[in-house]
């Protein structure tokens, strides 16, 4: 097997191997640079709806959250209750909630380091952990004030201590806490709790060197798991209407599947997906071969392909539920095949014996990964870049920029609450300081919902008593014309109209001619 056959070791290969035996040195330094690449930028572009939810929910007082988790978002819960903690020390700016997103990718790049050690080799986990900082998906989420990273990185610490409990035997307590992990897990993202069947196989796969007593351990703490889980899963059926949306988004498409879960454009996914399947390949073959340091390939598989297989098929014969970031706690798995995979091209190039093979096929790689993936992750790290193109704090920055103490503002009302304008309200709650708020019936942390409840601008259009009223709407989608000829009718006369992105800002002067 190429991957593992290294006899006249590169330098890299030295490098590597010189750090085998101080695994928890690397990682942490893995964790860290990757966790720093990754913040670059992080603060630029807009919150988007979805982190508009998180951002909110954190700020809700501990009441307030409880009651809208009763009702909404339950799947999110712990994700909202650690950042509520975040947000009371740091703040709700873009820097700060993504922070701690991006801390979930650092550990998660640090996890890859330590079990791809362990399940292959040390230069597999080594390129694996450094590749999180550059796969799109993960790059992504590290920007995301969403808690998909701390999930992924949750599924990767939680497969380590399954195999460090296997590896040492390890006692009935220790695995009642593995037990405890894993329903725990799954409050932080339900189908973290697919990772038992990970481990399943990643039992199978050395069940000769795997005692019985080992097994039943193992069973037990899922039998603990079990009840734990059932409070988490009920709740989810029950409040499974929030993702309805799904059916009408049309997930499940070709590009849905094998390019937006973790590789985000068509140009990233021709030059991954080639380096995984080979990594896949010639794991496959060491397995085969019995050769330990192919141990992980069948769990890694089925890591990558059960869940998409699983929520796939529920979508198309039960009920929608597949979203490309659904996939997202796959990420070690598709780290460690593609690092597979490109060792597997490296050792190739050396055993063609030519002079500077090796260096070539470096700079080739390196090559085809800058002219695909840089400009993904800097395209990722600009203002318009989420939801695509949302502009809340630009919308918000205009208001602010131009309006006076004693001004009134509204917004539209749209049939897509996450693009709601009155998002950069709340989000950006600065720039709307001293301005006159009519619309509001009641405030989002008095609801169990999401949002705030809004009167429409023709409600509220003839009692106005400000000269100058702002309006935001979504584009020309919504109540746009409606709230337009409410105000003119109401005496206004429209005098500015900017268009941010995705958002229009009107400007209304009561009385003025055009």
């Amino acid at each position: 097997m190429a991957i593992l056959e290294h006899p006249a070791a590169t330098a890299a290969e030295r490098a590597a191997g010189a750090t085998r035996a101080r695994p928890r040195v690397v990682a942490p330094w893995i964790g860290l640079g990757v966790a720093l690449m990754t913040y670059i930028g992080a603060g630029i572009p807009s919150y988007w709806g979805d982190e508009a939810a998180s951002v909110m929910s954190a700020q809700r007082p501990w009441s307030s959250l409880a009651s809208e988790l009763s009702t909404v978002d339950a799947v999110h819960g712990m994700y909202y209750a650690l950042l509520h903690l975040w947000v009371g020390v740091f703040g709700t700016g873009e820097w700060s909630t993504r922070a701690l997103s991006t801390i979930g990718i650092g550990f998660l790049a640090a996890g890859v380091v330590v079990l791809g050690r362990r399940w292959f080799d040390q230069r597999t986990a080594i390129l694996a952990g450094l590749l999180i900082a550059v796969i799109p998906r993960a790059s992504l989420l590290a920007i995301e004030a969403r808690g998909y990273s701390i999930a992924a990185a949750a599924a990767v610490w939680l497969t380590i201590l399954f195999v460090q409990l296997v590896d040492r035997d390890a006692r009935r307590r220790a695995w009642i806490g593995y037990g405890i992990a894993v329903a725990v897990s799954g409050t932080f993202f339900l189908y973290l709790l697919m990772m038992p069947v990970v481990h399943f196989v990643a039992l199978r796969t050395r069940r000769e060197r795997t005692s019985a007593r080992v097994v039943r351990r193992w069973l037990t703490s899922l039998a603990i798991a079990a009840p734990l889980s059932v409070p988490i899963v009920v709740v989810s059926q029950f409040q499974k209407g929030q993702i309805a949306f799904l059916a009408h988004r049309s997930y499940v498409t070709p590009a849905g599947v094998v390019v937006t879960p973790w590789f985000g454009h068509l140009p990233v996914a021709l030059v991954m997906w080639p380096l995984l399947i080979l990594g896949a390949l010639v794991l496959a073959r060491a397995s085969r071969r019995g050769d330990t340091r192919a141990e992980g390939f069948l769990p890694v598989l089925t890591w990558l392909l059960l869940p998409a297989f699983a929520l796939i098929l529920f979508d198309l014969l039960v009920s929608p539920v597949y979203n490309p970031r659904y996939l997202s706690f796959s990420l070690a798995a598709v780290a460690l095949l593609i690092s597979a995979g490109v060792w597997a091209v490296l050792d190739a190039a050396r055993r063609i014996g030519a002079r500077n093979a090796m260096a070539a096929a470096v700079i080739v790689l390196t090559a085809v990964a800058a002219v695909t993936v840089v400009p993904e992750f800097v395209r990722q790290r600009t203002p318009f870049a989420k939801d695509g193109g949302a502009d809340f704090r630009a919308a918000a920055a205009e208001v602010g920029e131009h309006a006076r103490p004693g001004d009134t503002v509204l917004f539209g009302i749209t049939s897509r609450n996450s693009r709601a304008p009155r998002l950069a309200y709340r989000l950006y709650p600065g720039d709307f300081a001293g301005l006159r708020d009519p619309q509001l019936i009641t405030a989002y942390d008095r609801t169990n919902g999401l949002w705030d409840r809004l009167a429409t601008v023709s409600d509220v259009a003839r009692g106005l008593s400000s000269d100058t009223v702002w309006l935001l709407e979504s584009g020309s989608t919504g109540s746009s014309k409606a709230d337009l000829a409410a105000l003119q009718a109401a005496g206004f006369t429209r005098t500015a109209r900017t268009h941010i992105h995705r958002t229009v800002v009107y400007e209304f002067q009561k009385g003025k001619q055009s």
